[in-house]
């Protein structure tokens, strides 16, 4: 719109500018307020989504809880199908692992815990993950493997205690002593004297000894 020097003509000026675009302006205030609308739907859409996804969820817990495995894993399944995108989907395929571990299926127990590290948003979610595998890979003997996916995490943060003694658990598999004492030292400086796994790691720790030999 041009500068005007006078009111009268600005007045005017904005009268033809409405009479030329006002189909235009209505257009776009109606696509508005539909995608504004449809945004508000979408977002119930997930809303619900997300819903089914954790009530199928609790379900899957309770049937686990009480050993109904094989029906327990047709929610796993359902929810990796249906509810991918949710959160669900990657603790779903953490529980998936279990029972395929308990079922003796290594393999299959891997690829869960593989997907639930590549799918997972949450960090924690992602530790878990990672940390099971590297036992997984610990008891299958792959301890390159198993230390490769430890050796992966900058910041173990919560999980430090756990992280550092299925380091040691690694190191003592491989016959390297000194670095699994160390690694013991190190999940017992941070974790609680009143934990449960905190006498195990000590007797760990001990049947070391304190010398610099290997375990070979």
């Amino acid at each position: 719109m041009e500068v005007y020097t006078t009111e009268e003509e600005q007045v005017e000026a904005i009268k033809k500018w409405w009479r030329e675009n006002r189909l235009s302006v209505i257009g776009g205030i109606i696509i508005g307020v539909a995608a504004l609308w449809g945004g508000r739907t979408w977002i119930a859409g997930q809303d619900s989504h997300a819903e089914a996804a954790s009530d199928v969820y609790q379900i899957m817990m309770a049937k686990l809880s009480r050993g109904s495995l094989e029906e327990a894993a047709a929610d796993g399944s359902a929810l990796l199908g249906k509810f991918s995108d949710t959160p669900y989907a990657a603790l779903a395929s953490l529980a998936l692992a279990k029972i395929k571990l308990e079922q003796g299926d290594m393999a299959a127990a891997s690829s869960h815990l593989s997907w639930a590290l590549s799918n997972a948003e949450q960090e924690e979610v992602k530790m878990v993950a990672r940390l099971r595998l590297a036992e997984l890979l610990l008891a299958e003997g792959d301890t390159a493997g198993a230390l490769a996916q430890l050796n992966a995490v900058t910041t173990p943060g919560t999980f430090e205690a756990i992280y550092e003694q299925l380091k040691g658990d690694i190191y003592v598999a491989e016959g390297k002593a000194d670095l699994a004492r160390n690694a013991y030292v190190r999940a017992l400086s941070v974790m609680a004297p009143t934990s449960p796994g905190h006498r195990l790691l000590q007797m760990k720790l001990d049947d070391l000894g304190n010398g610099k030999e290997s375990l070979s």
